[in-house]
């Protein structure tokens, strides 16, 4: 995982949905540090309690086909 990576972000502690972000770290206090752009343009870093929080990223993984991938 390279970063800072684009993410979308659901958390209920401030109540996100999807919400486009990006993860700049993944600290070892766990939590995501995070920066995000308001509706104002003014981009704010957060930090969220990685286990109240989902991240998916916006970049889709390579696809490898099937057979390749089972190892016999």
């Amino acid at each position: 995982m390279e970063l800072p990576a684009r993410v979308f972000v659901t958390c209920q502690i401030l109540g996100f949905a999807s919400t486009p972000a990006t993860l700049v770290d993944v600290r070892s206090e766990g939590v995501y540090e995070l920066r995000l752009q308001t509706q104002d343009g003014k981009v704010h870093t957060v930090l969220l309690p990685a286990d109240q929080t989902g991240l998916v990223f916006a970049e889709p993984e390579l696809e490898v086909p099937l057979d390749s991938a089972i190892e016999r």
